[in-house]
């Protein structure tokens, strides 16, 4: 009995079918883990240039307490790379591309007072860890605090990154 071979045009029909099933579920799978990287990334960017300089991967844990983030050892480089000028450099911390509040990067060596009511980190990382503090240098800050966004700690408990 001769043995029957699926014709070429068969043989084209299937493959065509499948690339168009591959290309629909790569563009399905790519979409969801886009929209869940935006939906649930925490990020710190520099406002010049919209430069991610720290993200939740950067992060151990964060201080709902004290505002303190310990940092990886990736982290830590990244922020003592940074350089700042006397002045201090803007940043923008957001979540799932969400602006929450707007800070400063400063250095340790500069003079330069910052307002009470500025975030601001330091650029001089101690065992790992940074501080968002409020002025510089740190004052007591009497209107609404911006590090106090229950975005902010929500995000960090789902992540199971928070402290207190």
């Amino acid at each position: 009995m001769a043995e029957k071979r699926p014709s070429r045009r068969r043989f084209l029909k299937h493959a065509a079918i499948g690339s168009v099933v591959a290309i629909v579920g790569f563009a399905v799978a790519g979409y969801f883990l886009l929209t869940h990287q935006l939906q649930g990334s925490f990020g710190i960017y520099l406002s010049e240039n919209n430069k991610l300089v720290i993200s939740d991967e950067d992060i151990v844990w964060y201080s709902r307490a004290t505002h303190e983030i310990r940092l990886t050892e990736l982290g830590a480089k990244k922020i003592e790379g940074l350089h700042v000028s006397v002045y201090g450099d803007p940043f923008v911390v957001k979540i799932g591309g969400e602006k929450i509040y707007n800070g400063l990067f400063v250095t340790p060596i500069s003079s330069v007072g910052q307002q009470p009511s500025e975030a601001v980190i330091e650029t001089l990382v101690q065992n790992n860890t940074i501080k968002i503090q409020m002025g510089y240098p740190p004052s007591q800050f009497g209107a609404e605090d911006p590090r106090n966004n229950p975005k902010i700690f929500d995000y960090f408990q789902s992540i199971k990154k928070l402290i207190q």
